[in-house]
């Protein structure tokens, strides 16, 4: 008698369960779609901008922007348009630093979008000076130091700074992180716990002065090696973008092992739609770094 009470109380509070159970369908309401613009752009090369169009949030493909008349303004002149190639809009001028361009994009059966940006002056490493195993950190890693030293215009003026690594034997490349790094110039950005591939600063602490800030990094490294680095000077538009960048991609990587996470709005300023028109200036050095 009990196994039979048992399996009726089983199929009541099943068919309960059933009962109570109701989906709901959520008709969410079409995204208005804007043009998006991506374009980082650097003197002595042709402006190169991507267009594409934004979509919702259950859509998982991105149209681009086929047939658009891109219009490129050098200090507020209209000079160019800008030709197609390989998914890609070109200027047939190369950019200069020190100018600000802009662009007017339209495109049909969509508002057209605005945006502008400078190149800054290019900022010269005068001196730089890389000390391999200044200290072992506490997961093993043989930490180096690179100092870089540069003098900085007056004003408002914004940094980034890439390293790579690559065998002398074989022109293979080998990987870096940036890890221990306290100057207050790298610290003061706030970025250094979203493990960034580059590092930007601004020049708060030394406008218009001289600047010797230190680097610290680990590489795997079992032979001589090459180490490239490249010291952008950034527009502003762009120091922001990849201020919000760095926190974004981190956030993304690590939702996939740890769930959702806190959504971080990227940066635009293209006015109308979305996306990035941001200028910079590069200066390249190479130091050769004896392997362990």
């Amino acid at each position: 008698m009990r196994p039979f009470l048992n399996a009726l109380a089983l199929f009541v509070i099943l068919t309960f369960v059933q009962s109570c159970t109701k989906v709901i369908e959520i008709d969410l309401p079409p995204a208005d779609s804007k043009v998006v613009v991506n374009s980082f752009f650097t003197d002595g090369n042709p402006i190169k901008v991507h267009l594409s169009k934004s979509i919702g949030i259950l859509d998982n493909i991105i149209p681009e922007c086929d047939s658009a008349a891109v219009i490129l303004l050098v200090n507020n002149v209209p000079t160019d348009t800008l030709y197609q190639e390989n998914g890609f809009y070109y200027s047939h001028i190369p950019a200069e630093a020190g100018k600000k361009y802009s662009l007017i994009v339209h495109v049909p059966d969509m508002d057209s979008v605005l945006c502008e940006d400078i190149i800054p002056e290019k900022t010269i490493l005068q001196n730089y000076v890389c000390t391999d195993s200044v200290l072992i950190d506490q997961d093993g890693f043989i930490i180096n130091e690179l100092k870089l030293d540069f003098d900085d215009f007056p004003g408002p003026s914004f940094y980034e700074v890439q390293l790579s690594a690559n065998y002398i034997s074989d022109n293979n490349f080998t990987s870096i992180w940036f890890k221990n790094n306290s100057d207050p110039i790298i610290t003061s950005t706030g970025l250094l716990d979203y493990n960034p591939k580059t590092l930007i600063f601004t020049d708060k602490m030394f406008d218009g002065k001289h600047c010797s800030v230190k680097i610290y990094f680990a590489t795997q490294t079992y032979a001589d090696y090459n180490l490239q680095i490249t010291f952008r000077s950034v527009s502003e538009s762009y120091f922001k973008y990849k201020e919000k960048q760095i926190a974004y991609l981190f956030r993304l990587e690590n939702s996939i092992f740890s769930g959702m996470s806190e959504p971080v709005n990227l940066y635009s300023n293209i006015k109308g739609g979305y996306g990035i028109f941001a200028g910079y200036s590069t200066d390249e050095k190479i130091i050769t770094v004896a392997g362990k």
